[in-house]
């Protein structure tokens, strides 16, 4: 005899914490928050337009990704890497970006490769109008449009754990207009790679963005502990 199952009410496609989750999850990745930046739950509250509960979730979510710090007393800030865990995260961002990238050079159809040129345009446009969240936001959407055309779910779910720590790294780099240049010349690199189905090329370029900037950081944070 076979059970028959209880009457179930549908669920939510998405709960309110699920929504919250993944709007934090995407601002950390993208760098919309600063390495240590110290956060409230009533004030997140009130910016994503939630009671605290649903925050309060979210955040031990992404405690538990290591993306946030909670300490016993309940103070909450954004983790840091240092220089040590910069080193292990570039060196296994390049190897995994880099088979994403020659994966979606070889994969992207036109209409792929137009989102993945406007992405690319609105990312320079950013830089030219000295529009940081503007940029940041565009590279952030830029660089998963391309990983998800790789077509390689669980690769990018890694990637993007990766993202979650280096990400917030991503808000102290914007205000150096010669590594925005630098970077905009990688990604250019990128873009003619995706447009020309260059796999290798692609790879490289992607491989040589993350170099780029995880070196600028790394000067970066020696001059702050030295200041």
């Amino acid at each position: 005899m076979t059970a028959v199952l209880p009457t179930f009410d549908p669920v939510a496609r998405t709960t309110v914490t699920e929504q919250v989750y993944r709007r934090l999850r995407d601002g950390l990745m993208s760098g919309r928050f600063a390495p240590g930046q110290k956060l409230a739950i009533r004030g997140l509250a009130a910016a994503l337009g939630s009671s605290p509960m649903p925050i309060r979730e979210a955040l031990h979510r992404l405690q538990a990704e290591g993306a946030i710090e909670i300490t016993p007393t309940g103070r909450i800030r954004v983790a840091s890497l240092d220089p040590v865990q910069l080193r292990e995260v570039r060196d296994t961002r390049m190897a995994l970006e880099g088979m994403l990238a020659e994966r979606a050079a070889a994969a992207a159809t036109a209409a792929d490769r137009l989102e993945i040129d406007a992405l690319f345009d609105a990312m320079q446009r950013s830089v030219e109008a000295g529009d940081r969240s503007g940029y940041l936001e565009a590279n952030f959407a830029f660089h998963r449009r391309i990983y998800v055309v790789a077509d390689a779910a669980i690769t990018l779910r890694i990637v993007e754990s990766l993202w979650l720590l280096m990400g917030p790294c991503f808000y102290l780099l914007t205000p150096e207009r010669a590594h925005l240049h630098r970077s905009m010349a990688a990604h250019r690199d990128i873009r003619e790679a995706m447009r020309n189905g260059d796999g290798p090329a692609a790879r490289a370029a992607v491989c040589d963005d993350i170099l780029q900037a995880a070196g600028s950081l790394a000067r970066l944070l020696v001059a702050r502990a030295e200041g």
